[in-house]
């Protein structure tokens, strides 16, 4: 990883880095850190041998993100949609404002829609001069065929919790700490769970397991409202723990079937309340002590 990291950076500083990046595996959060270190390099006015100065215009303009030629696209709910791609692509067409390369950064590239994904694949064979694109995701097979396949690759290996820990802000070390352990050291799902709230979550999966345990249907309705994030990141964390569980024996494996189809129900784009009610349901009918 080390290695490929100095050729890009050198590739960077050398004016020849590929227009179309894709960057996948399993810590978003190092993805951002590179993408943001590239678009340095690439808009530094005070470049040093080590690489961008951090203490130019530009440099302090990329890590505040503030800075006009790097623009940013992120799932709206669950997906990118076409209108966001439009916008964007109106954006990347503009003239650069002040910037000596123009750098997108899209983060979570394999939640695109097809519709979106053929428009940003229009950008992609004609990209506008000095624009280079860096599509972030979990899992590069997620992402369009015809995209994934102009795109050079750049796997990020999975970071030791050390190394992820260090990416997260001094007072927020020991949420961070519980988030990693959630999460079964997953670090993307780890992210999510800090900026979602440690306390947040495990008071939501505890009533869930209470209603579970105690069959109580109506237990459930202080569960509501919720939206398609929170009850995506709440069914990853209870499969988590469902996984741990049926190791130790305490968990029965059609509870982490039930959950897998239950996200998979929800990709569907059906209401998460009644993804969380029809699971809730199935368990109580097959009489499990959910993660107990």
């Amino acid at each position: 990883m080390k290695r490929q990291l100095e050729h890009l950076e050198k590739a960077a500083r050398e004016r020849r880095l590929a227009h179309l990046l894709l960057f996948h595996g399993e810590s978003l959060l190092y993805q951002r850190e590179v993408a943001l270190r590239l678009a340095q390099i690439l808009n530094c006015s005070q470049p040093i041998p080590e690489g961008p100065c951090q203490v130019c215009s530009s440099c302090r303009k990329i890590l505040n993100g503030n800075h006009p030629d790097i623009l940013w696209l992120k799932p709206l709910k669950t997906t990118i949609g076409i209108e966001q791609v439009l916008k964007w692509q109106e954006k990347v067409y503009l003239k650069h404002y002040e910037g000596i390369y123009k750098v997108s950064i899209i983060e979570h590239a394999e939640a695109l829609t097809i519709p979106a994904a053929n428009s940003l694949l229009k950008v992609i064979e004609e990209p506008p001069e000095r624009t280079v694109i860096i599509l972030s995701a979990d899992n590069a097979e997620g992402v369009l065929p015809t995209i994934h396949s102009r795109a050079q690759l750049v796997y990020f290996p999975n970071l030791s919790e050390q190394a992820w820990l260090e990416g997260v802000e001094e007072d927020k070390r020991h949420e961070a700490i519980q988030a990693f352990q959630l999460s079964g050291e997953n670090q993307n799902l780890a992210t999510d769970i800090l900026k979602h709230g440690v306390q947040t979550l495990q008071e939501w999966l505890g009533k869930f397991r209470t209603a579970i345990q105690e069959r109580n249907f109506l237990k459930l309705f202080a569960l509501f409202p919720i939206d398609k994030n929170q009850a995506n990141l709440y069914l990853q964390v209870m499969a988590v723990q469902a996984q741990e569980g049926i190791k130790k024996g305490t968990t029965r494996p059609y509870e982490l079937l039930a959950i897998g189809n239950a996200v998979d129900v929800l990709r569907q784009q059906v209401n998460p309340r009644l993804v969380i009610e029809v699971l809730a349901l199935e368990l109580f009918q097959q009489g499990g002590d959910f993660c107990d």
